[in-house]
């Protein structure tokens, strides 16, 4: 009897499922992308798609958000906005880079311009009854960014573009300059 109960309620809780797969690719992205702006074989930046959405599930609608974000043992250049919020850094072409001083660390010196974790939105759109228009970052193309990593054994600093995307499933970043970190240098 105890064999043939057992035997029942395996059968019966084979064929049961907790809760459905919601975990559906609404907005299309691609498998997240790495990026080796150094050209050393290990990864500086990654391509990333977010979903907000709507709480009932499937998601009715939401938004869409492509972003650029640095990888462990890549920053980018930061300062605090008015709300003492860390942003990343927007410079122009021929924009002049001096080194930072990283060493002095204590909570009576707290610089503005840091490097640290960031991301770059490079593109937002809808799903579902939202709108389902891509919209680019604007002037994305003339926006420079600029980073530091270490790369064969040393501190290295520069900056990159990211080229407005015609397909959301690829993202393309251009380096424009790469030099060693206690060097100055000018955004390209």
């Amino acid at each position: 009897m105890r064999t043939l109960l057992l035997l029942c309620a395996c059968v019966l809780g084979h064929g049961l499922v907790a809760q459905p797969d919601f975990n559906r690719n609404y907005c299309g992205f691609a498998p997240n992308d790495s990026i080796d702006i150094t050209n050393d074989g290990i990864p500086d930046l990654v391509v990333q798609g977010f979903r907000s959405g709507t709480d009932d599930e499937p998601s009715s609608s939401g938004t869409c958000y492509l972003h650029v974000m640095n990888l462990p043992g890549t920053s980018l250049l930061s300062d605090l906005d008015g709300q003492v919020y860390r942003r990343t850094m927007v410079f122009a072409k021929g924009d002049s880079i001096r080194p930072l001083d990283t060493t002095r660390r204590d909570d009576l010196h707290i610089p503005r311009p840091v490097y640290a974790d960031g991301s770059i939105q490079v593109a937002f759109w809808g799903y579902g009854h939202q709108s389902p228009l891509v919209t680019v970052t604007p002037d994305l193309k003339a926006q420079h960014y600029v980073f530091r990593t270490e790369a064969n054994g040393r501190t290295w600093h520069g900056s990159f573009t990211i080229e407005p995307p015609v397909r959301m499933d690829e993202v393309k970043v251009r380096v424009g300059a790469l030099v060693p970190a206690d060097r100055a240098f000018v955004v390209q």
